[in-house]
């Protein structure tokens, strides 16, 4: 390869990026002084914590001034975090920011025990009591929420001694995640492979990615065996890694009086165990709609088994699917703008105001996430590479980014941090609106099918994909639980069990399926990945209103948007007209999937 092609096939330093396509960071923080400035700040509100201990009782004005500062307190730690992570992201390979992010989060756990004091104290008040004093704070709508949950929490906190152990607990119990992302995100190298013209090529993630988009097999395949093959040679550290994590959520359950590692999961949201059990018994109960799209991939592609390599690519590649970054841009604020005027001013503003970090760069982080920030604006991390996959991910993000720019805008700080069950509505109701704007300007069949392939796909991963993990993380779980153990083969063998069940006999298990569990970072935040599903379903169900032309269904939608935390998410979702109590969004979601299965494999021929 001539050294113009490897300059080309090459991944951008960070030098290389225009500034308008990176974070501005400085909107956190102007300089790293001042970054320091607000650490030594934050530690010596910690260092006087102890002030109001064994006072809360005196009065209501001092019962909030100490919840005010608590608050305070903890928005500040919150900033110098992630002012610290996301410069970790840019690179993590640069070791003064890994310094910063373990300072954080060392201040966090500091913060937290300062103020453990607090619920354990408040939890000796008789709650008519504590109501009467919480009715006298000079702000009333501030800290409601947290009394009422509060108060409802009274079985699962501990002692004070035991509180302040627990809020120490956390440096060690996050030692899992953070060896996993060192391991996939800074030591992790990937070999090359033989692009579609011959070239050589090192896989990244996102490269990965794109290789597995590729209409030639041979590159899918190679791309694929290679990729999975570096996950192969570390799968006793990812093993323990996430072994270690499942016995950290079983200590943080035990120790707070919790059933299960699944009734803990869900409590601080007041999610029923029977949303997440219904959702998995409910899926697998039709999941013969998924066996019908890997018969119908086979039928297509001219395969004789499918193999994970093939679960991916287009099926309907004949048309010019490449997005550059403006064009996806202007192709968003299009299809969104059933979300109203002042939705789109605001999303013009955070795609020209460096909300958003684009382009993948040596040693950035890896996929795609957003993070807002109460005090100033959200920020959003993309690895953007001018695929249709890529412009519905940035659709999915900016969701999120407004999300959190609306339950800021609207709510105190103390309720301003949403449940995941709802944030995924947000991201997901994006791209189901821009699927619907992309429809509309289709010109023929061959556009509709490739639509609605990409519709499917997302249906597939979004949902049944995330319903799988989550019963895999049921299983490993109540695995421990039960008084057993994990190991590589014991996880090998429970996805390889799972992958069989969704995918059906259609489906080819190579040798590196059975491990794929290893490379999910969402794992290390447990019972976290079902509420994708949840919230596809839901955002499903609220597009359908949209499309409807149901009245008040905006108002609602954005209400729903600015609520941040002052509700339980279940309740939040039944105010924009969807109760996820019940089965109908989930079946709902699974027969739009088999009906546009059946409406594509009759389009094909």
């Amino acid at each position: 390869m001539g050294d113009a092609t490897a300059a080309t096939k090459a991944i951008k330093q960070r030098d290389q990026i225009e500034d308008k396509h990176k974070w501005q960071l400085t909107d956190i923080y102007a300089s790293e002084e001042a970054w320091e400035e607000d650490y030594r700040k934050a530690e010596a509100i910690i260092k006087k914590a102890s002030e109001y201990q064994g006072r809360l009782p005196e009065s209501p004005a001092l019962l909030y001034e100490c919840l005010k500062t608590k608050s305070d307190l903890s928005l500040t730690v919150f900033c110098l975090f992630q002012y610290a992570h996301l410069s970790r992201d840019l690179d993590n390979r640069v070791s003064k920011y890994q310094e910063y992010d373990d300072r954080a989060a060392r201040l966090g756990a500091e913060a937290s025990a300062a103020f453990s004091y607090i619920e354990p104290e408040l939890l000796e008040i008789d709650e008519a009591t504590l109501r009467s004093m919480a009715a006298e704070f000079p702000v009333k709508d501030e800290f409601d929420f947290y009394i009422d949950e509060l108060i409802r929490s009274r079985g699962h906190i501990r002692s004070k001694e035991v509180e302040e152990l627990l809020a120490q607990a956390s440096m060690v119990t996050r030692a899992p995640n953070n060896i996993f992302t060192m391991l996939n995100d800074a030591d992790l190298v990937y070999p090359t492979i033989k692009d579609e013209d011959g070239d050589e090529v090192r896989l990244t993630k996102q490269r990965f990615m794109k290789f597995m988009e590729s209409q030639d097999r041979r590159v899918r395949q190679d791309a694929h065996d290679r990729f999975y093959s570096v996950y192969k040679d570390h799968l006793n550290t990812t093993g323990a890694a996430y072994s270690s994590s499942v016995t950290a959520d079983i200590f943080a359950s035990r120790a707070r009086r919790f059933d299960s590692c699944l009734q803990a999961a869900l409590y601080d949201d007041n999610i029923p165990e029977a949303v997440y059990r219904g959702l998995i018994e409910n899926t697998e109960a039709d999941i013969t709609c998924m066996h019908d799209y890997v018969k119908l991939r086979k039928r297509i592609l001219k395969i004789d088994a499918v193999k994970s390599y093939d679960m991916i690519c287009p099926l309907f590649p004949d048309r010019d699917y490449e997005v550059p970054y403006d064009q996806a841009i202007e192709e968003i604020l299009v299809a969104l703008q059933p979300l109203g005027d002042k939705y789109i001013a605001k999303l013009k503003e955070a795609f020209s105001s460096r909300w958003i970090d684009v382009f993948e760069t040596e040693g950035k982080g890896s996929g795609a996430y957003s993070w807002g920030n109460y005090r100033v604006h959200p920020f959003v991390l993309m690895n953007y590479s001018d695929t249709v996959d890529n412009m519905f991910t940035l659709a999915h993000e900016m969701g999120h980014a407004m999300h959190s720019f609306l339950s800021s805008t609207n709510q105190h700080f103390a309720k301003s941090q949403y449940s995941i069950f709802v944030a995924e509505v947000a991201s997901t109701l994006n791209e189901g609106l821009l699927l619907q704007h992309l429809l509309k300007k289709a010109v023929d069949d061959q556009d509709r099918l490739y639509l609605l392939n990409r519709h499917v796909d997302n249906t597939s991963g979004t949902y049944f994909n995330q319903v799988m993990y989550a019963h895999f993380e049921l299983m490993t779980h109540e695995q421990v639980e039960q008084g057993g153990a994990l190991s590589p083969e014991v996880m090998n063998k429970m996805w390889s069990d799972l992958t069989a069940r969704y995918f059906g006999d259609g489906f080819e298990i190579d040798e590196f399926t059975p491990m794929k569990w290893s490379r999910v970072p969402h794992f290390y935040n447990a019972f976290y990945v079902f509420q994708y599903a949840t919230s596809y379903a839901a955002s499903q169900a609220i597009l359908d209103k949209f499309l409807a032309g149901e009245a008040g269904i905006v108002d609602k939608y954005l209400t729903l948007l600015s609520s941040g935390g002052n509700a339980h998410p279940i309740e939040q979702l039944q105010k924009c007209g969807v109760d996820m109590t019940k089965s109908d969004a989930v079946k709902a979601t699974i027969k739009l999937f088999a009906d546009q299965i059946k409406q594509m494999g009759e389009m094909a021929g």
